[in-house]
């Protein structure tokens, strides 16, 4: 599906709006600051997922209210403080169609917010995983005026990233660490090993707690390697974190790429 093809699904009118900047980790950080050149009066808005991120996460937001010169709002859930609320309200990790988390989290508090008449921001570049993740939220909200600034730009993350440091602007420290994104730490989106060997090595109390609640809720969330089946097909053997081997490398592919948006299902990092 092209995204040329997808945004003219329905032509639809809802008349003048808001421009609503959705923020978070650094492709968004970006978007937000193109975006604000050239139309001050966007608003630049934020789902503030309390402890569920790195403390510094919350510094980045504040740096870029002082980089965008203007505040940033900030949305949260009204019935979850964090994303482990929600899992063991749930009694729920992750499965085929996301985790419970982003629904209550990001999907709720931008519904309560959002207006049929405004004008959707999002950080997607223009990578290829990432316009194929703006070509399912196109498909998925057919009536939402959306745009991807980064991708109309031909903006990848590795860009992102670079103009990031020319303004000056520290990124999230999690990238530094070698995660591939700020998404919460102990993402059950996840399904890399090395993903959750690096959350072992990084953030051991994390990593328990979710190993935990693994196998408290039956979520076996990790790909431990992969077999052919009777036809021949090859498929995912899944297990517990707990199973992950000692020495499983900490090397997370597309290191410094990658986010949570309102579009993020299970995928393997």
């Amino acid at each position: 599906m092209s995204r040329e093809r997808s945004q003219m699904t329905l032509d639809l009118d809802w008349g003048q709006g808001r421009r609503l900047l959705w923020v978070d980790g650094v492709n968004s950080a970006v978007m937000a600051h193109l975006v604000l050149m050239d139309d001050p009066d966007a608003i630049p808005v934020h789902c503030d997922l309390g402890t569920s991120v790195h403390e510094d996460s919350h510094r980045f937001v504040n740096d870029l209210e002082q980089w965008y010169g203007k505040e940033i709002v900030r949305l949260r859930s009204e019935e979850f403080a964090n994303i482990d609320e929600v899992f063991e309200r749930r009694k729920y990790l992750s499965g085929m169609n996301g985790a419970p988390c982003t629904g209550y989290m990001k999907f709720d508090p931008r519904e309560l917010f959002e207006r049929p008449s405004d004008l959707h921001h999002w950080g997607y570049t223009a990578d290829k995983l990432d316009a194929k993740r703006f070509d399912g939220m196109l498909a998925d909200y057919p009536f939402m005026k959306q745009r991807a600034p980064l991708i109309e730009m031909g903006m990848k993350k590795r860009d992102t990233h670079a103009l990031l440091r020319q303004h000056g602007i520290r990124r999230p420290i999690v990238y530094d660490l070698g995660f591939p994104n700020g998404n919460c730490i102990g993402c059950v989106k996840s399904s890399s090993p090395n993903y959750w060997a690096l959350i072992r090595k990084e953030f051991p109390e994390v990593f328990e707690r979710r190993a935990d609640q693994c196998r408290r809720f039956g979520a076996r969330l990790v790909i431990l390697g992969r077999t052919k089946d009777e036809t021949g097909k090859t498929v995912n053997i899944r297990g517990f974190l707990d199973e992950i081997p000692a020495d499983q490398s900490t090397k997370v592919r597309g290191a410094d790429f990658g986010g949570c948006g309102f579009h993020c299902k299970s995928e393997a990092a």
